[in-house]
């Protein structure tokens, strides 16, 4: 049996179709100065808080409790298959307003989600999505892209799937090496250390914003990223049983 890969599903396929007309740079970071680098910068701190988690040392040190592991991966999936239909959202709002990269974007992850909730929740014989109840981390990360989708300017969306895909990467490479032999989590460790989709979104929003610079609002990308930073650590906080940390208020970051 083909063993499945353990990347985070929530992070994009760039093989998909509808990023094959982008042009997208995966081989150097975006620069120290560039607005998605900054947004990182200015977050890193979040970044340290999800590394030090329960749940990530576990991983780190091969001794998570699999049932938690478990546990986790399907409240993954129920938030998937809640937020599935905010990339529909922003894909067509997009599209209205003239920006064809953002709804390829939106489309891919989209396609994405659909993808994994069937195969996660046939994988675990779950017939309907709606037999797993969202905990309060999961539905803090559904209502948050909710309102990015629903209400704010289709760029803010790309936006907030950098933190998934930064944060993971980040975190997988900050183990790298310093885990144990025969540790029954190095396959995510080896396979989330991978800049590569990082750097794509982090310089194609780097890139949208030199065109459409009228677009950018630091506060409200930096609430975006800071919030959707946030979620990541809750999530894995809830997986232990730790205590979540409050979400970030829009004018006070």
């Amino acid at each position: 049996m083909k063993r499945k890969s353990m990347r985070s599903p929530r992070r994009i396929d760039f093989s998909h179709k509808a990023l094959a007309a982008i042009p997208l740079n995966d081989k150097a970071p975006p620069p120290e100065d560039s607005i998605s680098w900054a947004l990182w910068l200015e977050c890193r701190d979040i970044a340290e808080q999800t590394l030090s988690t329960d749940y990530l040392q576990g991983i780190k040190n091969g001794n998570l409790d699999p049932n938690i592991y478990g546990q986790y991966t399907l409240q993954d999936a129920v938030y998937c298959h809640h937020a599935q239909d905010d990339y529909q959202a922003i894909e067509k709002r997009a599209l209205a307003d003239g920006h064809p990269q953002l709804a390829a974007f939106a489309k891919a992850r989209y396609d994405r989600y659909v993808s994994y909730n069937t195969e996660t929740f046939n994988d675990w014989h779950i017939a309907d999505a709606k037999a797993v109840s969202p905990g309060d981390a999961a539905q803090a990360y559904i209502d948050l892209e909710h309102l990015i989708a629903n209400k704010w300017h289709p760029i803010y969306g790309v936006i907030g799937m950098i933190p998934c895909d930064q944060l993971w990467t980040w975190l997988a490479t900050e183990m790298t090496g310093d885990f144990g032999s025969g540790n029954l989590y190095s396959f995510w460790i080896t396979e989330n250390a991978d800049w590569g989709g990082a750097y794509r979104l982090g310089n194609f929003v780097d890139d949208w914003f030199a065109e459409h610079r009228r677009n950018y609002d630091r506060d409200a990308a930096l609430f975006v990223y800071r919030s959707c930073m946030t979620c990541e650590l809750n999530f894995f906080k809830s997986a232990c049983g730790q205590t979540l940390s409050p979400m970030p208020e829009k004018g006070s970051v």
